[in-house]
């Protein structure tokens, strides 16, 4: 599980009994062709897919490859104590309650049959960041996260299928943006974010990681500056897939609406297009008053529309047990495409000013840790971070 994201692992829906059925003839053609500036590919969390036979998880990437979502993002290779997703073979990862450990290899072999990508998440610590981590715990969760990058390199780094790795502990702006003296987003980038990005990178692995936010707690243009300073601090993934948090609520308080939601993508593409990060969006799917059920056609439409004129390269959605069979049953009579083109690729970074420039020397050359933590600081109490629980 995600920290703003429904959970799955007790309660599936209904719909999700079973195999994906399989659409096949022109239809499924023309729907391809017609999406192809729609959604572009879908998290799959494995609470449901980790438990099908290799022909429904083939079936299913034949379906996801007709709507031209060929991204397909397993959000973890393991959650702690509760599910492995891989083969693994190291010691922490042994006391897992629920060992679905072939989702992984099915999921490469079915792209390997039908043409679609493979993102393999990563290790994530069942530790939602409510309490940002010390920079001794974010030691730990690097140090965990690079020996299960090594194994599943070991196990899959030959698979052209992979695209890269996804990085499953959300960032959000709020926990590191002054919550506690200590928790900055150079501390963030320093112990975790850099050393876990840069090992992928030198396999040769693109990482990806999708950030989310809350229109109550913040601005867009303090949204814009946090990215500007994980990324001036070293933080360089290659692509930032920024939920857009239409659907997620708390409380009664949505985290974001279709109306202003564009405000905050394109806060969060100009901090991308600075420094050469390719900007993608990761839309919700889900309805706000039932997590477990597919948002109207409508509203998948608007978020679609505002992404790609935000400047998202792509849009993926979330997730899989949302959609089930008759999820995708929607996608295809809906035949969703956005009214506007995508951008081309990547913008080049943006030449920055001395300012900026001397900013990012100082972020990358400051003293971690050099505060003293400060036992009175007032946390953070949750009044919208996280999505309502069914």
């Amino acid at each position: 599980m995600a920290i703003s994201r429904p959970t799955f692992r007790h309660a599936l829906p209904a719909l999700l009994c079973g195999a994906f059925s399989l659409a096949a003839g022109p239809f499924a053609v023309a729907v391809h062709a017609a999406n192809a500036a729609g959604i572009a590919g879908v998290f799959d969390a494995g609470w449901s897919t980790a438990y099908y036979p290799q022909d429904s998880i083939t079936h299913m990437h034949q379906r996801l490859h007709a709507l031209g979502m060929d991204e397909v993002v397993l959000q973890y290779a393991a959650v702690e104590a509760t599910h492995l997703y891989y083969p693994s073979q190291l010691d922490f990862l042994q006391n897992t309650q629920y060992k679905n450990n072939e989702l992984f290899p099915k999921s490469i072999e079915a792209a390997k049959t039908v043409g679609t990508k493979i993102w393999l998440g990563l290790y994530y610590n069942g530790d939602n960041w409510y309490t940002p981590p010390t920079a001794e715990q974010l030691d730990t969760l690097s140090a965990r996260n690079l020996k299960v990058l090594e194994e599943i390199y070991a196990l899959y780094g030959s698979e052209t299928v992979v695209a890269g790795v996804y990085i499953p502990q959300e960032i959000a702006r709020y926990y590191w943006d002054g919550l506690r003296d200590d928790a900055t987003p150079e501390m963030l980038t320093e112990h975790f974010l850099k050393p876990v990005t840069e090992a992928a990178q030198a396999k040769g692995w693109k990482v990806m990681a999708a950030p989310f936010y809350n229109q109550n707690l913040e601005t867009p243009e303090k949204l814009q500056t946090f990215f500007e300073n994980l990324f001036a601090a070293g933080f360089k993934p290659d692509i930032i897939a920024v939920q857009d948090g239409v659907g997620a609520s708390d409380a009664g308080k949505h985290h974001a609406e279709t109306t202003n939601v564009g405000n905050y993508e394109r806060a969060v593409a100009e901090a991308c297009n600075q420094y050469g990060i390719e900007f993608w969006v990761d839309m919700e799917l889900f309805r706000t008053d039932d997590s477990h059920a597919l948002a109207d056609s409508a509203r998948i439409s608007a978020q679609l529309d505002t992404a790609y004129a935000a400047g998202a390269v792509k849009v993926i959605g979330y997730d899989l047990a949302v959609l089930g069979n008759a999820g995708l049953n929607s996608l295809e009579k809906w035949k969703l495409e956005s009214s506007v083109e995508p951008p081309a690729g990547i913008a080049a970074p943006r030449t920055r000013n001395e300012k900026s420039q001397k900013r990012e020397l100082f972020l990358n050359g400051r003293l971690q840790n050099s505060r003293s933590l400060n036992e009175n600081s007032q946390y953070f109490k949750a009044n919208g971070a996280k999505v309502k629980q069914n």
